[in-house]
């Protein structure tokens, strides 16, 4: 490069005044250090490093006229543009050392000097190679158009390099085996010498991808050269290889395909990280999560089985809909709908999870291991679902209960069921509140089922009357008020004789017991509580009427008159 020339004598007088004073400042530094001491050789050594730093900017020539040339050129390029790099990261470090410099000591004022003189060599190379960079970078790109690049002989090159490269690193992964042996040995002459070995091969390593860096370059110089779009993808290679040399390109790439593209280099750009991104998601989706036999799962497996197990979900809830919505057309009962539209569901949903597995390209007699796991899980927890499961299963089929039934489980809880699945039942209670109930409670425990022929149940009203009383008295009075009312029992069925009577059940302690044995159906039948309080308010009424009494229980208390006692008064 050319050296600034033509300065005025104005300038020089400044800077030869400049140094004269910092020459006597360090000097002043120097005398008030204490000879024979550390300190003042140290002082010496800073003094002559201060005076020898000087900034002298080297000449970069680039002079391409052939294909070694340009790639020499290129190289020198990456050299400068990693030097501006490491400049900056020079500078900053400088900045942080002389901010720890705070003392007045004359040692610690002459290190600072030697710091900042550092400093300022470095801040104006960098400030030479940046000012002078695009212009160099320009020299070696417009030299593209002169040179004809043998794009035959780089590949052969690359061919004969690449398999060069394999054989250096099957013999580095034999080395590193039998470092390991003399290792485990302990016999550190051979140690020595393997790894003396190793370090010598991965020389040869570098030297081979710095030959497949020069030759890809040449192939990426002649697309640039002729504006072909396929630079994008061969520059892939570049950084490939620069990133194993630990050189910096990207800049140089990136501005060279500026320059040889123009307005199109934004179109092929976007087109590459299209691309880019889109053979990343397709390298996310195939990367192996997991192994089922000798079939890896990845992602999009993954994926593909999801969505063929979601489809079934909706088939299977859109089949019992039309189940559902096809009970009123044939007469179907709601249970028996129910049935047919929850095995229906369950059976889609087992096939689509078989096509899944199909789909995914898993042998169905891998379901062997999983079914092996499974059993594993059900020893250790899972026993209470699959018990569920079952006795689901037993329940749709068996039909011992089943949807619109009224069932009763204990003293307190009863109620219509309103769907069975296969884990558990819902049942709806008079004060409408759900139950969900476990399967196996009905295949384990007692279940009355109000409902399981028909919905025609026999209720028993329990009364009392007075000791005394006539009996008939007592059973037309009932019966008469029962005909006459409007209480809600069946006076008539055909296959049934529903005839409500009167039975006299026990001599109580404070009453003549009585049951009215009545028959009735329906909602009637499904909430007992009310329908036995209608029948009682009716039988208290016509008692009352018939002034017929109805007791309570009570004691008689009897003193003998052969105990004596006294009751003393003060």
């Amino acid at each position: 490069m050319e050296y600034v020339k033509g300065l005025n004598m104005k300038f020089i007088h400044l800077i030869l005044l400049s140094t004269f004073l910092f020459a006597n400042n360090i000097t002043d530094l120097i005398n008030k250090l204490q000879k024979d001491t550390p300190e003042y050789s140290l002082g010496l050594i800073l003094q002559k490093k201060i005076t020898n730093l000087k900034f002298t900017p080297i000449k970069y020539s680039f002079n391409i006229k052939t294909t070694q040339d340009y790639i020499v050129s290129f190289n020198k390029l990456i050299f400068i543009n990693q030097k501006i790099k490491n400049l900056k990261k020079e500078i900053d470090d400088l900045n942080q050392q002389i901010d720890v410099l705070t003392s007045n000591k004359a040692i610690i004022m002459l290190q600072k000097l030697y710091y900042k003189q550092q400093k300022e060599i470095a801040q104006k190379e960098l400030e030479f190679l940046t000012k002078n960079f695009k212009t160099w970078e320009k020299q070696v790109f417009n030299s593209i158009n002169l040179i004809s690049f043998d794009i035959k002989n780089a590949n052969n090159d690359i061919q004969i390099n690449t398999k060069n490269l394999q054989k250096i690193q099957n013999q580095i992964e034999q080395l590193k085996i039998d470092l390991q042996k003399w290792k485990l040995l302990n016999t550190k002459p051979q140690i020595n010498k393997v790894e003396k070995y190793i370090k010598s091969y991965q020389n040869k390593k570098n030297t081979i991808y710095q030959k497949l860096f020069n030759d890809n370059l040449v192939i990426w110089s002649n697309y640039l050269k002729i504006k072909n779009k396929k630079a994008f993808d061969a520059d892939d290679i570049l950084i490939k290889y620069s990133n194993i040399l630990n050189i910096p390109t990207n800049n140089l790439i990136n501005d060279f395909e500026k320059d040889a593209f123009g307005s199109k280099y934004l179109v092929y750009g976007v087109q590459k990280e299209i691309n880019s991104t889109f053979q990343k998601i397709i390298n996310i989706l195939n990367y192996p999560l997991f192994s089922v036999g000798n079939r890896t799962i990845t992602p999009i497996n993954f994926f593909i089985f999801l969505l063929v197990l979601v489809v079934g979900w909706f088939i299977g809830k859109y089949y019992k809909k039309l189940i559902y919505s096809l009970r009123i057309r044939y007469q179907l009962s709601h249970s028996t709908a129910t049935l047919l539209a929850n095995m229906g569901y369950y059976i889609l949903i087992s096939l689509s999870f078989l096509i899944a597995l199909k789909v995914v390209g898993l042998d169905l007699s891998s379901l062997a291991i999983i079914a092996g796991a499974l059993s594993v899980g059900i020893g250790f927890g899972l026993q209470n679902i699959v018990s569920n499961f079952v006795s689901g299963i037993i329940l749709m089929f068996e039909r011992s209960i089943k949807v619109g039934d009224y069932i009763q489980i204990d003293t307190d809880t009863r109620g219509e069921i309103l769907d069975i699945s296969m884990r558990s039942t819902i049942i709806r209670t008079n004060d409408n509140i759900n139950l969900i109930i476990p399967n196996q409670s009905f295949i384990q425990n007692n279940v009355i089922n109000w409902t399981l022929g028909d919905d025609i149940v026999r209720f028993r009203v329990p009364f009392g009357v007075a000791y005394g009383t006539d009996i008939d008295q007592v059973e037309n009075v009932v019966l008469q008020a029962l005909e006459s009312s409007k209480a809600p029992y069946i006076r008539q069925h055909k296959n049934l004789d529903t005839t409500p009577y009167v039975v006299f059940m026990e001599m109580g302690d404070s009453s003549l017991n009585f049951e009215l044995f009545i028959w009735v159906k329906g909602e009637y039948a499904r909430r007992p509580r009310r329908t036995r309080s209608e029948f009682l308010k009716m039988i208290y009424n016509a008692l009352n009427e018939a002034n017929i009494t109805i007791p309570f229980p009570q004691q008689d208390l009897y003193i003998k008159e052969s105990v004596p006692f006294e009751i003393k008064l003060k």
